[in-house]
């Protein structure tokens, strides 16, 4: 939720535009300088120094400099305990983000406030957002609870997203990226700069294409962004539409382990009709996610203001597949069917290939809001009570579009599934304050209370088909809290402790028997850690302790369209030390490196393998238990570095890597069922040219990006699954192999 805060003119003294893009001062400088603008937003939910908590900020210079397409999780790559994975190897598609060794659908993300998660998977699909960055004014980066967000609890880390902020001057932009395997970004941007003092619009368009580096792991994406503003003194109103539309070419069920040295870029989507013939090339994935937000900020009085966002946020589309082989009655097609054989009898057949579209209509609406206060004297120097109403409805249904015997399909398709709209209502409010008992000592503490209504279609074992319609509710207390202790001027100490509770998923209970239903999950964070700040260096030195109760954990099994399903593990933890630093000897010079070593273990841990006889009928489960093991796709030690040169005003040469050790695709420590430890190597090289006045072109930049310069084979994410056949154990293991050494240009023309 975004919220605004102003302390009478002193602040909105500092809310000015970069010096770069500053005008030739009008006559109505005074008034311009205190209009309420989106430089003087601050973020309730995001972190400061003295909330005691661990984050980053990744300014918009950042973002830019690693924009050459490629999804938000690809520009953090940098950041401290970050994992990035992509599914058709290029990042582009489907991409995803591990920050301590916790998934999407743990990280909380917000943009300008409001819940990104999707309601019922808590994913985040960045597909769905291309170019974002190019949109972007800032990302900041809690690891940990952090403060109070809006959404599913944070269970690892948040990421808050904060799109542009005011642009006084009218402007242009121009931006293409190429590269390869057929990437191709194009990015139109414009905005009218301040009209009467008052008013902007901004808007931007962009594609992004690729081909993949798996075989036929392309992508075809569309953004378009929309923003109009009004501010004066005490008032901001801001209206948003973003939209998005991907078509990607399925590749999300990996490669398995036997081709991975042998056609490191197969892929297996489509193909289920048989190896031996051409994939079927509609083999796609389809969405659109539309975002509507209203931003109300007045400013109530000197030190009180009130922020309201409405919004909605809808999304649709489906995925489609051939099926090969389908039992009629799945589909709902009477049998079976008789077709002559080559000795004159007739075979009795059940079973057909289809054409399939599994689809997916949500809603997410609601508004958050923030009361925040800033007195000008006292202990308490600012406090914030906030909230958000969200509601949703999802709906899920299946149809057919070809089935090759027994049924006479319309063009327009037939439904074989349709449950009943899914609902979830979330309400969420807390309250934060920080407070300065002495001149160095600070204490923050922030009380949340979400309660959430989930409505669903899942097993029922009393009901006949199996399955009924079931409201399940929670109701979670989080409560935060934090010390800052300012040891000297630009060293800072700090530490906090934190509760997140969150919910399951929807998988974890249409996946489950009703016997076995998942219950919530409970966070205890503890951070620890110093902040140094000179004009040579930054630095920052973090432990955190982070102990759950009945974490829902990788069970080992997969639902029929390859998701994990969980179990709850009652006791489990992740620990670690985080190092981040930055040091610039020259102006000219820049070296930043990042390393997390950590220590991520369940106590106790039952895995269960499925049994199956000579008929290949389930018979029980096979039972093993594990003590200490180690969590799913958590490194023991992540780094990174930057380096950057500019050896000559304007070009900037900077080297990039990134390195994260073993990962195990299940709870066992198996190394066989394992990511192979990898160290990748990234150059850069940007050049920005200011030219003489030319049709008001006022900068160009020119820039190369080249990825994995050892041409390194490695993957960054995969999964296992196994089951007892004939008395025997056995594992089948699928990976994601990315890119050998690729690379990715730039021209960008500023107006």
């Amino acid at each position: 939720m975004k919220t605004v805060f102003l302390a009478g003119a002193t602040l909105l003294g500092l809310a000015t535009v970069p010096a770069h893009a500053q005008q030739p001062v009008p006559a109505d400088t005074a008034r311009r300088r205190t209009i309420l603008t989106p430089e003087a937003v601050v973020t309730a939910t995001r972190a400061t120094d003295k909330t005691g908590t661990t984050y980053q900020n990744v300014s918009r210079e950042q973002l830019q400099a690693r924009n050459f397409g490629q999804d938000i999780p690809y520009l953090l790559d940098q950041t401290p305990s970050v994992v990035t994975t992509s599914d058709a190897g290029t990042g582009v598609g489907y991409t995803g983000i591990r920050i301590r060794g916790t998934d999407g659908t743990r990280i909380n993300v917000t943009l300008n406030g409001v819940p990104v998660n999707e309601a019922e998977s808590h994913g985040v699909f960045f597909v769905d957002l291309p170019d974002l960055a190019s949109s972007t004014q800032s990302i900041q980066v809690q690891r940990g609870a952090g403060p109070s967000t809006n959404g599913a609890g944070a269970f690892g880390a948040s990421l808050n997203v904060e799109t542009l902020g005011l642009r006084p001057k009218a402007y242009a932009e121009v931006n293409n990226s190429v590269g390869s395997f057929g990437t191709w970004k194009s990015t139109i941007m414009a905005g009218t700069g301040l009209i009467n003092g008052h008013f902007t619009v901004d808007a931007r368009a962009s594609r992004v294409q690729s081909e993949g580096y798996v075989d036929r792991g392309w992508s075809r994406l569309k953004s378009l962004y929309l923003t109009g503003t009004y501010s004066d003194e005490k008032t901001l109103l801001r209206a948003l539409v973003l939209t998005g539309y991907e078509t990607t070419y399925q590749s999300w069920f990996g490669l398995a382990d036997s081709l991975l040295h042998k056609n490191r870029r197969y892929n297996e989507s489509g193909t289920d009709a048989g190896q031996h013939l051409p994939a079927y090339k509609n083999q796609t994935d389809n969405y659109q996610q539309d975002y509507y937000q209203f931003l109300i900020s007045r400013q109530l009085s000197k030190t009180l203001n009130l922020s309201v966002t409405p919004f909605w946020t809808r999304g649709g589309g489906y995925y489609e597949e051939y099926k090969a082989n389908q039992e009629f009655e799945k589909y709902g097609i009477s049998g079976p069917v008789f077709q002559p054989n080559a000795v004159g009898s007739l075979d009795t057949l059940t079973t057909t290939d289809v054409i399939r579209r599994r689809w997916l209509k949500t809603d997410l609406y609601g508004a958050t809001y923030a009361l925040q206060l800033r007195p000008s004297s006292g202990l308490v120097t600012e406090a914030t009570l906030g909230g958000a109403f969200v509601g949703y409805r999802g709906q899920h249904f299946d149809e057919l579009t070809w089935a090759q015997r027994g049924l006479n399909i319309p063009e327009s398709g037939t439904r074989y599934a349709d449950e009943p709209n899914a609902h979830k209502t979330d309400i969420n409010v807390y309250a934060r304050a920080n407070v300065s008992l002495t001149e160095k000592l600070g204490v923050f503490g922030d009380l949340q209370y979400r309660t959430v209504r989930y409505e669903l279609f899942a097993p029922d074992s009393n009901a006949v088909s199996g399955k009924s319609q079931q409201a399940i509710n929670f109701q979670f207390l989080n409560p935060k809290a934090g010390l800052t202790y300012q040891v000297s001027t630009g060293l800072q100490a700090y530490a906090s402790f934190a509760v997140a509770r969150r919910e399951p998923t929807r998988t974890d209970y249409t996946d489950t028997p009703a016997s076995r239903r998942p219950t919530s999950e409970t966070l205890y964070n503890y951070e620890a850690g110093v902040r140094h700040a000179s004009a040579k260096v930054q630095a920052s030195l973090n432990y955190y302790y982070m102990a759950y109760r009945n974490q829902l954990v990788l069970s080992g099994r997969l639902d029929d369209v390859g998701n994990a399903i969980h179990t709850n593990v009652a006791d489990s933890y992740r620990t670690g030390v985080e190092a981040q630093v930055t040091y610039r000897p020259v102006p000219q010079l820049s070296l930043t490196g990042t390393a997390t070593a950590s220590r991520n273990k369940i106590n106790h841990y039952t895995d269960y393998l499925a049994i199956y006889n000579e008929k290949f009928e389930y018979t029980g489960d096979q039972p093993t238990a594990f003590t200490q093991t180690n969590i799913s796709f958590s490194p023991d030690l992540t780094a990174s570095y930057t380096v950057e040169y500019e050896p000559v005003a304007g070009l900037k040469l900077a080297a990039l890597a990134r390195y994260a050790s073993r990962q195990y695709l299940d709870n066992t420590s198996t190394a066989s069922r394992s990511i192979n430890p990898y160290y990748v190597q990234d150059v850069r090289l940007r050049y920005l040219w200011h030219p003489a006045s030319f049709a008001g072109l006022r900068e160009v930049e020119l820039a190369v990006l080249v990825n994995n310069v050892f041409a390194t084979e490695y993957v960054n994410n995969g999964y296992t699954y196994g089951y007892v056949y004939g008395g025997q154990n056995q594992y089948f293991n699928y990976f994601y192999p990315q890119a050998k050494t690729n690379f990715l240009a730039s021209l960008n023309l500023r107006f």
